[in-house]
């Protein structure tokens, strides 16, 4: 089976973005989530094989640095041109190292490549600041998880 990947050509280190589609990276992306949103926030309830993750137009994601599974995420296409980023997932032994921006430059093009021209995630107050980093903008403030959205850049077709 031949899975999307996407290496990194600016970095030295050896990561990839990849679809899950082997049990093996559910499992790996589901244990990266459980971990990270749910009990390290004190959670309950994390439903592992929610409908979401395999709807059409939604893409589970997996950051691997090195083979070893170390970040989550999933993309869900909203309408042509829009896309959802939704549950953001680090391993806590790798934040803090540059990790998320991988996932998200990953994720990013996937998105382009399905016509994406602007990404809105619904983000922990905490990931606040990361998100912002990465260039998204603040739209909605006032909530639990404040909303940002990001316009993606595109690149001249030659």
């Amino acid at each position: 089976m031949n899975e999307p990947r996407f290496p990194n050509d600016e970095r030295e280190d050896p990561w990839i973005v990849v679809q899950v589609s082997s049990d093996e990276h559910w499992n790996a992306y589901h244990d990266i989530r459980r971990a990270v949103l749910f009990e390290a926030r004190g959670l309950i309830g994390y439903e592992a094989n929610h409908p979401d993750d395999r709807r059409e137009g939604h893409f589970p994601l997996l950051l691997l640095l090195e083979n070893t599974p170390v970040g989550a995420a999933r993309l869900d296409l909203m309408s042509p041109q829009t896309a959802c980023v939704r549950t953001v997932a680090i391993r806590a032994e790798c934040q803090g190292k540059g990790y998320g921006r991988m996932l998200m430059a990953g994720l990013e093009k996937i998105a382009s490549q399905h016509g994406v021209k602007r990404l809105v995630v619904n983000a922990a107050r905490d990931a606040v600041g990361f998100y912002e980093a990465l260039e998204w903008t603040v739209v909605e403030a006032g909530g639990e998880n404040p909303v940002l959205t990001k316009e993606l850049r595109t690149r001249p077709q030659w």
